[in-house]
């Protein structure tokens, strides 16, 4: 492996001052601007996934400021946002939920909020280590085996459960007890539609169409913020006695009351968080380890992928380790703050990237102005009506979704369609983070498939070395020199398919004397293969023939030493490959086997190892 690859998977502890080496004031107001602009969309945006993670709005606010702060030291992307996220907040919600409903259904209130934060601060504690823990052991690679069609999947099933779940408070209808699938929820609330509050729809309504109006109007304006602000100032101005006609005070009073405010899901109990031991119970732990799981692939894989879709655009080389090490640290921190679970923000990294922001730095920045926004105008948060975070969220359900990616997915394999297809009705029928173990499962379960199927094509040899495919018009003729070429991984999924086909060549045609195996493109040598090519070479040896091997990488020259097979084979008859001289291992195999044909030119061969017609083996070997 090259020694810049080996350096770029090493964690470092100070990694922010590499991006300090040269920093310029024009950077910085280039960053300063960005995070600026930022800001401004992260506060609305961590008070809103707070909410669809049914947990009180502090948790989001500190994983932005806090948590996010100690990932942005130690991470290595420059434009990389981390904090609240949108698939996170709705996987965690399904994971409190069921907790909730099976530990603690009978807490309202005050009470109910404690019991979530303390089995939120299990699942970030979790969620935290087994991130570190990754990143220590340079796992950072493994996320390429998951399937896009998993995450594409996913994130499509996420959108339909965030929309399903805002349509209650965006309605003002009482959301169902306990935790159920998508599917139920859906069935549950298109039967209650008539008990949609009519002045809390219309606030819901009116404050999607003003965010969408000011979008259109001017992309650059923080028209999350500007939403919120004049849907408050609205619901406040209709609630204030000199604004009413008498006749009519009382009335109105009643009828726009009930339009729920951030107010009403409680007060800010301090708004500097309190440092404490994350609590623990076994019993609930146990079942929050798949969710804890889940959570922590999911924060992996969508963090690597935002940034690695910015790096592709910057230039930047990543460290997916370094990344990956960061979250685990802020994380770890949520879990001592009570905040919620962090990960990479698809749209705030990208709107802090076309900003023009220069390094890391505006990240650090943008953390300063939401704790700023937040601590001095905190008593204006409160008059937010629920409804309009509940549209800003159904709004942004909307644009997660990629309908070109989804298309392409279904289009490009079966097995990218299956992938998907399967990921997202288990998002609808079953609970999130079991559709996300299913898609994965699916996933590498097709990858293994097409993993196990190696290539072996049968190829004729010149004096110089140089290897050819067979001529078809000669496939009937017998050889007593046979080379085949193993391309593909030789894992242990493999060696089924690798012993039976090579077995097959020795029964099919018993004049073959000696064949030859080319393992130059061969990957991924086990136990499992090393016993397959014992029992190929006992079974040569029993009919008189011999086994080659040539092409032989050091890794699997070592495995068949440490497995005993260079002595059952016999070190003439193995061959290693040499860079400087690459068609030499073929060379000294060839001249070995004509040695070995001319030392024992009519050996019998026993008729019980002959059980097949006879027929050409490259036909039936060439793709299998």
């Amino acid at each position: 492996m090259p020694m810049t690859q080996l350096h770029a998977d090493e964690i470092s502890l100070l990694p922010f001052q590499k991006q300090l080496i040269g920093y310029s004031w024009r950077s910085c107001q280039r960053d300063l601007m960005a995070a600026l602009s930022v800001s401004l969309l992260t506060v609305p945006q961590a008070m809103a996934y707070a909410l669809l993670a049914g947990l009180p709005l502090s948790t989001g606010l500190f994983a932005a400021i806090y948590s996010s702060f100690i990932a942005a030291m130690f991470g290595s992307s420059r434009h990389l946002i981390i904090g609240p996220s949108n698939a996170i907040a709705i996987l965690l919600h399904a994971g409190t939920a069921e907790i909730l409903f099976t530990y603690y259904r009978d807490l309202t209130g005050i009470a109910r909020d404690l019991a979530a934060i303390q089995i939120l601060t299990q699942l970030t504690l979790v969620i935290g280590i087994v991130q570190i823990l990754a990143a220590g052991a340079k796992l950072g690679r493994l996320t390429q085996f998951v399937s896009h069609s998993v995450i594409v999947g996913y994130v499509s099933g996420t959108a339909i459960a965030v929309i399903i779940n805002q349509l209650f408070p965006f309605l003002g209808i009482t959301n169902t007890p306990g935790d159920y699938s998508l599917y139920v929820k859906a069935v549950y609330l298109s039967t209650h539609l008539s008990e949609i509050h009519i002045p809390t729809a219309i606030v819901g309504a009116g404050s999607i169409l003003l965010f969408i109006g000011l979008k259109r109007f001017d992309k650059r304006l923080p028209a999350a913020l500007i939403m919120l602000c004049v849907s408050s100032l609205i619901v406040y101005t209709l609630n204030q006695d000199r604004l009413i006609p008498v006749e009519t005070e009382e009335v109105a009073q009643t009828y726009w009351d009930h339009v729920l405010l951030v107010e009403d899901r409680g007060h800010f109990s301090d708004l500097w968080p309190t440092f404490a031991f994350p609590y623990f119970d076994i019993g609930v732990m146990n079942n929050l380890l798949p969710i804890a799981f889940a959570i922590a692939l999911l924060s992996i894989l969508e963090t690597t992928s935002v940034a690695k879709t910015i790096a592709a655009s910057s230039g930047q080389h990543l460290g997916t380790n370094q990344e990956i090490f960061s979250l685990g640290l802020g994380n770890l921190c949520s879990s001592f703050i009570c905040a919620m679970p962090i990960s990479g923000s698809s749209s705030r990294s990208i709107f802090n990237y076309s900003l023009g922001a220069k390094t890391r730095v505006s990240a650090l920045l943008t953390i300063g102005f939401v704790a700023f926004i937040l601590y001095m105008f905190s008593f204006l948060i409160m008059h937010i009506p629920m409804a309009a975070l509940s549209g800003l969220l159904l709004v942004t359900a909307v644009g997660i979704v990629q309908p070109r990616q989804f298309f392409l997915c279904i289009k490009a394999t079966n097995s990218d369609a299956l992938v998907l297809g399967m990921t997202f009705l288990s998002c609808i029928f079953f609970s999130l983070d079991v559709a996300f173990y299913i898609g994965i499962i699916f996933s590498i379960t097709l990858y293994l498939k097409k993993a196990a199927i190696p290539e072996l094509v049968e190829y004729d040899i010149d004096d110089s070395g140089e290897l050819s495919k067979r001529n078809l018009s000669l496939l009937h003729r017998h050889k007593t020199i046979r080379v085949i070429k193993v391309e593909g991984e030789l894992f242990f999924g493999a060696a089924d398919i690798f012993q039976t086909t090579l077995k097959t060549i020795a029964e099919d045609d018993t004049s073959t004397r000696v064949i030859i195996l080319q393992l130059r493109n061969a990957r991924d040598f086990d136990a499992t293969v090393c016993l397959a090519l014992q029992q190929l070479c006992e079974y040569l040896k029993k009919s008189g023939r011999h086994l080659i091997a040539c092409g032989i990488s050091q890794h699997v020259w070592d495995v068949l030493s440490d497995s005993g097979l260079v002595e059952l084979i016999g070190k003439p008859n193995l061959f290693i490959f040499d860079e400087k001289h690459p068609h030499l291992h073929m060379l000294k195999a060839l001249n070995r086997a004509r040695d070995l044909v001319a030392a024992y030119p009519s050996d019998p061969i026993p008729t019980n190892f002959s059980s097949s017609p006879k027929q050409s083996v490259a036909s039936s070997i060439t793709t299998i």
